[in-house]
């Protein structure tokens, strides 16, 4: 009998805590529904219509801006969403990451943000929004990149240590103009702010959009942080050697079964006339001569294997050293 009172006891604990813990957690599905409400919330301009917690913090292109009572960013402006979007998921961390396609005021704009759930409230939202889009990069985001929303199967995935680590050598390559530091994967290609620089192929849902273009300029007339070679042909030809540091680097959302990751990276330039190269020599540096700056940019990485197949930056232009707003 007492053992039997024994194991009723321990089912009834084992439920309580199911049941009490899931009632705050929030999985996949769940972490998608509040960004939903969030974006509701913000094209409404009425933060009552999503849950936030008491004191949320909220920073657009690393200024912390009211929710409550906007006066500038996508919170004040006539905002409208597209149906080009796709999340990035994290339910062990309680975040959620977002990119997609809004038109603010008519313009088209890039958002990628960050939420932070905790009791299943907005606890935290940071975002970074890019306006004055070059409308010829366009064609480049009308459809995503069907990697970022696919599982990888599971003898490609790797922990979320490595996620973190593998998307950290990105940074440390340009830093060093070594790009032997990152297990690139041979589909590797790049987008900067829609700006296709790098990869000489992309996937067939982005290159189906592709125009018809005119010819191409000659490849010695192209910066070769532009030129669209393999991923790693850029970094090794020192032309980023111009970026002081990347830091302080953050990589909060971690999609283990996606092998996705995103995070905020300080991109610092003290506006330098040369930059040495890996030879030694010293050229020209390409460009942000004389114009000190620092950049958030939210950088997306899908990992398969092990390695950086689909990378997307989405970043800004800021006061040289102004910080993210989240140090």
């Amino acid at each position: 009998m007492r053992r039997f009172f024994i194991g009723i006891m321990m089912e009834f604990l084992l439920v309580g805590t199911m049941f009490g813990q899931n009632s705050v957690s929030c999985n996949r599905q769940c972490l998608e529904g509040l960004v939903n409400q969030y974006l509701g919330a913000m094209i409404a301009h009425d933060a009552s219509k999503a849950p936030f917690s008491p004191g949320a913090k909220y920073t657009e292109n690393a200024k912390q801006v009211s929710i409550t009572k906007p006066t500038e960013g996508l919170w004040a402006a006539n905002t409208i969403l597209s149906d080009y979007k796709f999340y990035v998921a994290d339910p062990q961390a309680g975040q959620i990451a977002f990119v997609g396609m809004v038109k603010e005021g008519g313009k088209p704009c890039i958002l990628s943000m960050r939420l932070k759930i905790a009791d299943r409230k907005i606890a935290e939202v940071e975002s970074v929004v890019v306006r004055n889009m070059n409308e010829e990069n366009l064609w480049t985001l009308k459809t995503p990149p069907a990697e970022f929303s696919r599982a990888v199967a599971p003898n490609e995935r790797v922990s979320r240590e490595d996620l973190i680590r593998i998307s950290n050598a990105y940074f440390d390559s340009i830093e060093k103009s070594n790009s032997k530091l990152v297990p690139w994967h041979q589909e590797c290609y790049r987008l900067e702010n829609g700006m296709w620089t790098a990869g000489p192929k992309l996937p067939p849902e982005l290159a189906a959009n592709e125009p018809k273009q005119a010819p191409k300029q000659p490849a010695a007339k192209v910066s070769a942080a532009f030129a669209r070679g393999i991923c790693s042909e850029a970094i090794d030809s020192g032309v980023f050697a111009l970026i002081e540091n990347i830091r302080p680097r953050r990589t909060p959302v971690v999609d283990e079964e996606r092998g996705v990751t995103w995070g905020v990276y300080m991109f610092n330039h003290p506006g330098v006339k040369t930059v040495k190269m890996p030879d030694g020599s010293i050229k020209p540096a390409a460009y942000f001569v004389n114009q000190p700056n620092s950049m958030p940019m939210s950088e997306l990485f899908k990992i398969r294997g092990g390695k950086i197949r689909d990378i997307m930056a989405v970043g800004v232009i800021n006061k040289y050293k102004s910080g993210s707003g989240w140090e």
